[in-house]
């Protein structure tokens, strides 16, 4: 672009000494300038910031897009920025869904879709190691064809970066079995925020201090940008059965699943929809007012057929109907199917999903609590959970509410009102106000109730790696002055 678009028209506020560098960094056509392409980046799939398009609101654009090739180019970059004092915005794949790839100060977004290599698959050790910028499903589709897999899929698969994943401490549905995105991930390269590269060590185990890949598992791009990654991976399985069960309560079935899981057992999926979602979404298999139980097992033969064995025999203590295979076969071939947000949005309704989580002894008690809270809330018309992501020692809530918004004002007010009656009861009951989706900017208020004095230690780390607070600055981390309880007033500034 140097030389051809007057530097006038080049990068809203930054010095045409930085666009000049960036764009030796990078090569010519990767430092995106134009109105356009910025608007582009200004969000992720946040449904308020869609709410705002919608409704033809402005967003904050960031200065300038850059598209560096390599950890190289991407520590040249990150380098060149923090010492100008210019926000640095790490992007993914824009599958994020709380708001943590938008602007809040200007700044440049580092997209790295260009890290999308594939660098090592290692059969003996089962382990995968590569670049941030790979798509999910290529590089589960790089597995396969090595007889392996990663076992994380969640339902961004096909749009979702590796590095995003890892930064948003991502979830996949089959995580009851394989397990999340920290359980999988053994060693990290990261660009700190002066642009130097850092790697950990990938081993067994190690007891030479705090895991130090864990700083940067969930830190949203806020302390570093992740480069590349080695994973655990596992045998592909041999044998997949799906079934699903009709029960009377929605109580019943978290029991069953609490006592499954406490065998030490792990199907690969199991998934427990309270009777509004089982309607919705099941509803030619399940009466109306019952729930509905899916369950996924795979791995070898012999332990998938006891895994089905020892949920069945859990079942026989409460009223149940074994519904066969059919239901668990419907979620597999449709459980990456997402209903279009502004289909809705155009009809005047807000819809939204959040997940939560917290221990077998207070789930019931959570459950009821949340979903009370928000069909409280004026304009809400409907709200829903499911159980998706189950361990020993308990288990997650996700939830889906739908809202009338006729106009921005009102979308909004109904969007933070719903937000903050299911924080405020998830807080008050003793769950955790996330699971899987982060942070961003719409659960930041809420971050100083969640975490109460250890938040410190959070901003302590923040302050030492990034003194200068250029890295996806305004996410993560709530105002100094937030109270103990969290403003929750969460949205766009």
């Amino acid at each position: 672009m140097a030389g051809r678009v007057p530097l006038a028209q080049r990068g809203a506020g930054l010095p045409g000494a930085v666009l000049d560098g960036l764009e030796r960094i990078v090569g010519r056509g990767r430092l995106l300038t134009t109105v356009a392409e910025r608007r582009a980046y200004a969000r992720d799939s946040w449904p308020l910031a869609a709410l705002k398009v919608l409704h033809g609101a402005d967003l904050e654009l960031p200065d300038a897009v850059v598209l560096p090739g390599s950890t190289a180019e991407v520590a040249a970059v990150v380098s060149l920025l923090y010492e100008h004092g210019v926000p640095v915005i790490p992007f993914g794949g824009g599958s994020g869904v709380l708001g943590g790839t938008t602007p809040v100060a200007g700044g440049v977004v580092l997209d790295l879709k260009r890290l999308d290599r594939v660098l090592a698959v290692d059969d003996a050790s089962l382990t995968v190691t590569a670049q941030a910028g790979v798509l999910a499903v290529d590089l589960e589709a790089t597995l396969g064809r090595q007889g392996l897999t990663l076992g994380h899929f969640p339902q961004s698969i096909d749009v979702a970066t590796l590095g995003g994943l890892i930064a948003t401490r991502s979830a996949g549905q089959f995580s009851t079995k394989y397990g999340n995105i920290e359980d999988l991930v053994l060693g990290l390269e990261v660009v700190l925020p002066e642009g130097r590269v850092i790697r950990t060590k990938v081993a067994a185990r190690s007891s030479t201090g705090p895991d130090l890949k864990n700083l940067f598992v969930g830190s949203e791009g806020t302390l570093g940008v992740i480069t590349e990654a080695t994973l655990r991976v596992r045998p592909r399985p041999e044998k997949r059965v799906g079934r699903a069960y009709e029960l009377e309560r929605f109580h019943d079935g978290l029991e069953v699943v609490r006592r499954v899981l406490r065998t030490g057992l792990a199907p690969a999926v199991v998934r427990l929809y309270d009777p509004v979602e089982a309607q919705h979404s099941f509803r030619e298999w399940v009466e109306q007012g019952r729930s509905l139980l899916v369950l996924v097992c795979e791995g070898l033969g012999r332990l998938v057929d006891l895994e089905v064995q020892v949920v069945e025999e859990t079942l026989a203590d409460f009223p149940h109907r074994a519904l066969g295979p059919a239901p668990a076969e419907h979620w597999l071939e449709r459980r990456n199917v997402v209903a279009a947000l502004p289909e809705f949005m155009s009809q005047g309704l807000v819809v939204d999903t959040l997940e939560i989580s917290t221990t077998w002894d207070r789930v019931g008690a959570l459950y009821d609590a949340v979903l009370a809270r928000m069909l409280a809330v004026r304009g809400v018309v409907a709200a829903t959970a499911h159980s998706s992501h189950a361990y020993t020692h308990g288990t997650n809530l996700y939830l889906t509410f739908v809202a009338l918004g006729p106009d921005l004002a009102e979308a909004e007010r109904v969007y933070q009102e719903a937000w903050h009656a299911a924080m405020s009861a998830c807080l008050e009951v003793g769950g955790t106000i996330g699971h899987h989706h982060g942070v961003g900017l719409q659960r930041r208020p809420w971050m100083a109730a969640e975490h109460g004095e250890a938040l410190e230690v959070l901003r302590r780390l923040k302050a030492a790696l990034d003194p200068r607070g250029l890295m996806n600055p305004g996410k993560l981390l709530p105002p100094p002055d937030a109270g103990a309880r969290g403003d929750g007033k969460g949205g766009l500034r």
